[in-house]
């Protein structure tokens, strides 16, 4: 996250406390009005210098704003930006290692940690994977993206739940026979052969 816009982050946080501490400070007036129309100022005022010192000085506002947001930025900018695809990867992943235990116990295999830590490793070679194919995708050139391999992404992501689902199918098809679709398969490339 670059300066300017760190500042900007920054001034709208310190403008969302001192509105909190504006809305505070009317209602505040409005409950201690008395019949004689007079109010109890320095109470009011007290109460929401109080609120605003302890936003402006809670550390939680300071850790959103100079460390959570920039590492948000720099992992969308240099690492990986498409959460969408990432919920259906991790669908996907979660329904192989799924369907894999059940293959393995209708198999009467043991179930162990094995197949877990191949999901793990396996998440960890996608990770590295997405993070390649999002920095051949935005990487800039004299400040301006480049395009060259803008096609990739696309690609990538497909190969990526085309290799899940193919894992999910054959586990299906291992757990009931029903479910084969290699005859499927087959009569589409007899269709296109003729």
């Amino acid at each position: 996250m670059k300066i300017a816009e760190m500042s900007l982050f920054l001034i709208a946080v310190i403008k969302h406390m001192v509105t909190d501490v504006l809305i505070i400070f009317i209602d505040k007036k409005l409950d201690t009005m008395k019949a004689d129309h007079t109010i109890d100022d320095w109470g009011v005022f007290k109460d929401c210098a109080v609120k605003f010192a302890s936003n402006f000085i809670d550390i939680k506002v300071w850790t959103f704003t100079f460390v959570i947001t920039p590492l948000f930025a720099f992992t969308e900018k240099y690492l990986f930006a498409d959460w969408e695809f990432l919920k259906y990867l991790t669908v996907f992943m979660m329904l192989d290692l799924i369907t894999g235990i059940a293959k393995a116990i209708k198999n009467k295999d043991a179930v162990t940690s094995y197949g877990i830590r191949r999901t793990v490793v396996k998440g960890l070679q996608y990770g590295v994977f997405l993070i390649v194919v999002h920095g051949l995708d935005s990487f800039e050139v004299k400040g301006e993206k480049s395009d060259v391999f803008g096609w990739i992404v696309t690609g990538a992501y497909s190969f990526l739940m085309g290799v899940e689902g193919k894992s999910i199918l054959e586990n299906i098809v291992s757990l009931d026979n029903r479910f084969d679709i290699s005859v499927f398969i087959d009569r589409i490339k007899k269709v296109f052969e003729k």
